[in-house]
């Protein structure tokens, strides 16, 4: 290649300025014929235009440009810029100097001009890549236009600048290194980075080749482009890491001959499953299958893959250990370049703790975690399934209501331990003698069912439901001593008693209720009689309706605390009946009442506005921030433009509505829970707070849960019992847990000691309400408690 015409004249001269080397640039520059510029000085050649100074004259104007005239053979004096540089790059030739002489605009055709000179110019200038000539001095002496876009530099900037300075100062002295190699050995090869003038960075896989212009030795090479492979190797590597590191096992077949064979798992699919790659490469996954299980899902994902078609499956499978894991399972193909499908890519989701999980839920949905026993949603899905076979059947279905006699006496005086004892124990005593097709069910705190199908005749019903009763009040030893339970049992049947569930459980309930009138400890089933209940149950109706007008209710108050700080910061509102005559009458007694007879909305509504009222009361005495909570029924959250009400409520009493708690049942919830949503919805938009209330004892699915707009759940007391008991231990923290990844606030409701209070604070419980720290209190006390600053001690 013939590079002889080059724009650049490059003299090298020694510290004397006597020329050692030049390039042919020069001789046609100057004019000069080779033999008359051997051993000729600088001065001779080149006129600068300011004097050199003190310092020896090459040496000073080292590394700085300089303008001067080039005195050419014919007489013509050139108009040239002149740099100076010393032989950087060959440190054998130390106080050597490369002179580059440039002619100054107009006196020479430009850069272009000269190229096109060249046979090879065009070849240069269209090159996908930078091409480039270096003399070892680290300056450039030729280049194509794409290294000046490179750049971002003019032609004229770049034979001024060492090349090493077109680089990050952390890669200058690898580049220069690979230029020096390419001197000494002749070729070098290296990627870096170009930066531009404005800061553009541009990978380069660089190839230089040693040469020489001339006299002048030299180094050229290419620099190609490379930044979208760097690119591309990046987002491989992200990939790569990505699947490393997934939790996810992640497992990728290659397809041969209708097989699919193992060519690589990540490390979780590793630790899922217990097998390293090392052991199964080149193996079918369906070696983990077991055999007999799950071929439905199994024979879908087969013809998926037959299809080369995406797929995803729950199955189980077996760990290296022979453990069994659920998995759910997505495959997607890979195609190559050409479309064909080469590889499969599975993704495994070890959901074995979700399904047990699921299960544990559905069990706790549907049976008492106390006893293990079925749960009120059990019970009433078994009785209609019953009822509904004994109609086809023409059978009989028998319901008998059992409950405890001074249950409460029993807490009292033995404590709540002896309590739950009892009804574990009275639990497994009404096992031993059902049958097993039958169904025994909790309902309440010392309430249980039994679901009868079926029986032989109303003579085997009543021997059975004696000897029920004679088991029950066997004496229960606990600690020592013997507590003497008693039942009251009320027996209903169908069709005598009843067409629906409804009516057959209206109907046992009475009669456990006249079992009880009749002085406990007997059976009773339902009959005639039973008229003179409904009577009574009539006159509580008519009664009630009568306090909620007269306003013989009344409000107390149970404080809340906050376990973090154990201060005070609200209280449930619990409803009273001062009855003139009869006294205060509890809220289970009449509630119940007032649900089925629509007096809770009246009465609730009453309830909310003394609530807003003490809160009034509360913020007038500088207690902004205390929430009292109000029990709201199945009814009142039916009831049309109740939010609207509400909310008038609210600006009448001038109450900030986030002070302002609404609880709701875990079963209310559930019995419409697309209509709930709609009204939860409104209240929420209020800015009340809400709060499920009983949480644990009815069936949520986590579906639902997620979707109400509440802040708080309420741990129902059934699970504080015993905190001993394993299966407490296990349900509420499970419940904890779950209020807290559900962004919830958790309440436990019912604390009664001590070692309630450190398990509930170990667990992170947010507050809680009862006896331990105070029993429901009149406003004016709760007023009190609250401005002396009452706290729960550590």
């Amino acid at each position: 290649m013939n590079l002889s015409p080059l724009p650049l004249a490059v003299f090298v001269v020694d510290a004397a300025g006597a020329v050692t080397s030049w390039n042919k640039a020069c001789e046609k520059l100057a004019g000069y014929p080779a033999a008359d510029i051997d051993g000729m000085t600088l001065e001779r050649i080149i006129e600068f235009d300011d004097p050199p100074g003190p310092t020896p004259r090459i040496a000073a104007r080292a590394d700085a440009e300089n303008d001067g005239v080039l005195k050419c053979a014919d007489g013509r004096r050139l108009g040239v810029r002149i740099m100076v540089a010393p032989q950087s790059f060959d440190v054998e030739q130390a106080g050597t100097f490369s002179v580059i002489v440039i002619p100054r605009a107009g006196q020479l055709p430009p850069r272009y001009a000269l190229i096109q000179d060249l046979p090879v110019a065009d070849i240069i200038e269209s090159l996908p890549c930078v091409f480039y000539v270096i003399d070892q001095s680290g300056h450039l002496l030729l280049w194509n236009k794409p290294l000046e876009e490179a750049l971002e530099m003019e032609a004229k900037e770049l034979p001024t600048s060492n090349v090493k300075f077109f680089f990050d100062e952390k890669d200058r002295p690898l580049i220069v290194e690979k230029i020096l190699s390419a001197f000494e050995y002749g070729c070098s090869t290296h990627e870096a980075e170009l930066i531009g003038k404005h800061g553009k960075r541009t990978a380069f896989l660089f190839q230089c080749a040693r040469t020489s212009l001339g006299n002048v030795p030299c180094v050229f090479g290419t620099g190609l482009d490379i930044s979208a492979r760097k690119q591309a190797e990046l987002g491989l590597r992200v990939r790569e890491r990505a699947i490393y590191s997934s939790l996810n096992a992640i497992v990728i077949t290659y397809c041969e001959e209708g097989e699919h064979r193992i060519e690589y798992v990540n490390p979780a699919f590793e630790r899922i499953t217990g097998y390293t790659l090392a052991e199964i490469r080149g193996r079918d996954p369906r070696f983990m299958g077991i055999p007999g299980c799950d071929e439905d899902e199994r024979r879908r994902i087969r013809d998926a893959l037959k299809r080369k078609e995406s797929v995803r499956a729950v199955l189980r499978n077996s760990r290296k250990n022979g453990d069994i894991f659920w998995n759910d399972l997505r495959i997607d193909p890979v195609s190559n370049i050409d479309g064909d499908i080469t590889h499969f890519v599975g993704v495994i989701n070890d959901i074995t703790e979700a399904r047990h999980y699921e299960r544990r839920l559905h069990h706790l949905a549907h049976h008492d975690p106390l006893t293990g026993l079925a749960n009120r949603t059990l019970l009433q899905e078994r009785l209609r399934f019953a009822i509904d076979h004994a109609q086809h059947a023409g059978s009989m279905v028998a319901l008998a209501f059992l409950d405890l006699d001074n249950f409460k006496h029993i807490n009292d005086n033995f404590g709540h331990a002896a309590g739950d004892h009892v009804l574990r124990e009275t639990a497994q005593r009404l096992r031993e003698n059902m049958r097993e097709d039958d169904v025994i069910a909790r309902v309440g705190g010392d309430e249980f069912v039994l679901l009868m199908c079926n029986p032989a005749s109303h003579e085997s019903i009543a021997d059975l439901v004696e000897r029920i009763r004679r088991g029950v009040m066997a004496p229960v030893l606990m600690n020592g001593q013997e507590i003497f339970p008693g039942t009251s049992i009320g027996v209903s049947l169908f069709p005598e008693d009843g067409d629906t569930p409804e009516k057959i459980m209206r109907a046992a309930d009475a009669a456990m209720y006249h079992a009880k009138t009749l002085g406990k400890n007997n059976f009773q089933f339902y009959s005639a009689e039973l008229n003179q209940i409904v009577h009574e149950h009539l006159m509580l109706e008519a009664s009630l309706s009568r306090a909620i007008r007269e306003h013989e209710m009344v409000l107390d108050y149970q404080p809340k605390v906050d376990l973090r700080t154990g201060k005070v910061v609200g209280a449930e509102a619990l409803v009273r009946w001062r009855h003139p005559v009869e006294g205060m009458i509890p809220p289970d007694r009449f509630i119940p009442v007032a649900e089925e007879t629509g007096l809770i909305v009246p009465l609730g509504e009453w309830v909310i506005d003394e609530a807003c009222g003490a809160l009034k009361a509360m913020r007038a005495l500088g207690m902004d921030d205390f929430v009292i909570a109000v029990n709201l029924s199945a009814r009142q959250l039916r009831q049309r433009q109740f939010a609207e009400r509400l909310g008038e409520t609210l600006r009448r009493h001038g109450v900030d509505p986030r002070n302002l708690e609404l609880e709701v049942t875990e079963s209310q919830l559930m019995e419409q829970p697309e209509d709930a949503l709609g009204v939860l919805g409104q209240l929420k938009a209020l800015g009340v707070r809400l709060s499920i209330d009983d949480f644990g004892t009815g069936y949520s699915s986590l579906s639902h849960l997620q979707k109400f707009p509440v802040d708080y759940i309420k741990i129902d007391r059934s699970f504080l019992g015993n905190v001993g008991h394993d299966g407490h231990l296990v349900i509420t923290r499970a419940i904890i847990a779950l209020g807290h990844n559900l962004k919830l606030k958790v309440v436990a409701e019912g604390v009664e000691t001590r070692e309630q209070i450190a398990f509930l604070r170990k667990h992170n419980c947010d507050q809680m309400q009862g006896y331990y720290f105070s029993p429901a209190l009149p406003q004016d006390v709760l007023q009190e408690m609250v401005a002396r600053d009452q706290r729960l001690p550590d």
